[in-house]
């Protein structure tokens, strides 16, 4: 069924930044501790890492205040994580492309967001032990038997799921005294959750593989032994006959994005056994890119309508209220949006989604809801 791009609602679009080109992801973390949610994004055509203040309430709808954390080509993603537990959040990115490496960028401010946002606050240093593959994503795992640990997963010849783990003696600055663990061989790690699985007070590992005799939605389940060399058992959940995308994990409940047509809806009964629901994607959009819960009032889908320039619409974002009928309500362009975002921005009691576009330069951007979902 075509969808009429006039007859939908479109939420407004906001601009954080678009001065680069590539924008790739958006992720959250509270640098200056103002209870606000500022952003880390890389721009992989670009090669900046950059961080985002939210500049409060009032403010919201005009471009943030940035600071480029790093430079370095093709960084794919950037999540916030206090890497050496001083209390301050360091930055950890991801590069592919012909970089291959892993960076960490070092928070040296003072915690002001004067200091956050002055270049020089911030350092920049290699996981050299990781060079070699193509990162494309990083997920910070919390303590693991009282040390700071962080998963990364690469993609193509040589792909892994890898833990790093914080040295127990040593100084945490030093990244060669950190411990590497390969957890999982893969095809191409488009996402990593870390979601306590199986109710046991230890965080689990939630992928999705894209590629390869491997692809599909699964988890890792941390040991019980010490997590640096023991083996993290795969539980496989579904998917594997799909090119699976960016997924929204909960333990019982799994929403899965795809580039076929479709989106997966994965549930775990009280016997343990998982059942997978195929859902079709919004109309005359067989490229999905991002699903997430727009709370209790439905989901919200991006598509990578840039490399299906043949299908029309071509409408990138995407409302339900049941997973069913879906409401376009962004720009009718050839778009790459990213991952998402659910969260109440401007403060005015409804969800509003923030994504990343990456060809069209929209750059980092956010969509106003109009009150869709809105309790009474």
């Amino acid at each position: 069924m075509a969808v009429d791009a006039k007859a939908a609602s479109p939420w407004q679009r906001h601009s954080i930044d678009a001065s680069l080109v590539g924008a790739d992801g958006v992720r959250l973390a509270d640098f200056n501790n103002d209870g606000l949610p500022d952003v880390v994004t890389g721009w992989e055509e670009s090669g900046r890492v950059r961080l985002y203040l939210h500049p409060g309430h009032d403010r919201v709808r005009e471009l943030w205040p940035t600071v480029t954390v790093g430079v370095e080509k093709s960084p794919e993603d950037a999540v916030a994580c206090d890497m050496d537990g001083d209390g301050r959040l360091d930055i950890v990115s991801c590069h592919e492309g012909n970089c291959q490496r892993v960076l960490v960028h070092w928070n040296r401010s003072d915690g002001s967001s004067s200091s956050l946002l002055d270049p020089r606050s911030w350092k920049t240093e290699v996981f050299a032990e990781l060079n070699g593959q193509r990162w494309m994503f990083a997920e910070p795992m919390g303590k693991i038997n009282g040390r700071q640990a962080i998963a990364v997963g690469s993609k193509d010849r040589g792909a892994s799921i890898t833990l790093l783990v914080a040295p127990q003696a040593s100084d945490a600055t030093d990244l060669s005294a950190w411990t590497v663990h390969r957890l999982r061989e893969a095809g191409w790690i488009m996402t990593l959750r870390a979601v306590d699985m199986n109710d046991d007070g230890k965080t689990d590992l939630v992928f999705s593989d894209r590629k390869g005799s491997r692809r599909g939605i699964g988890w890792l389940e941390q040991p019980p032994q010490e997590a640096a060399s023991a083996e993290w058992e795969q539980q496989l959940v579904g998917g594997q006959q799909h090119e699976v995308m960016f997924i929204d994990p909960k333990p019982r409940r799994i929403l899965v994005s795809s580039r076929n047509t479709e989106w997966l809806d994965l549930q775990r009964d009280e016997q343990e056994n998982w059942t997978m629901v195929q859902r079709p994607n919004p109309p005359g959009v067989p490229l999905g890119k991002a699903i997430a819960r727009l709370g209790d009032h439905g989901m919200i889908m991006t598509a990578n309508t840039q490399a299906a320039k043949d299908v029309s619409p071509t409408v990138g974002l995407w409302h339900s209220f049941d997973g069913e009928q879906w409401t376009a309500i962004s720009e009718t362009k050839q778009v790459k949006f990213d991952r998402i975002e659910c969260l109440d921005l401007d403060n005015d009691g409804d969800l509003d989604v923030m994504t990343s576009e990456e060809r069209q330069g929209l750059g980092v951007v956010w969509y106003e809801n109009p009150g869709v979902g809105t309790k009474p």
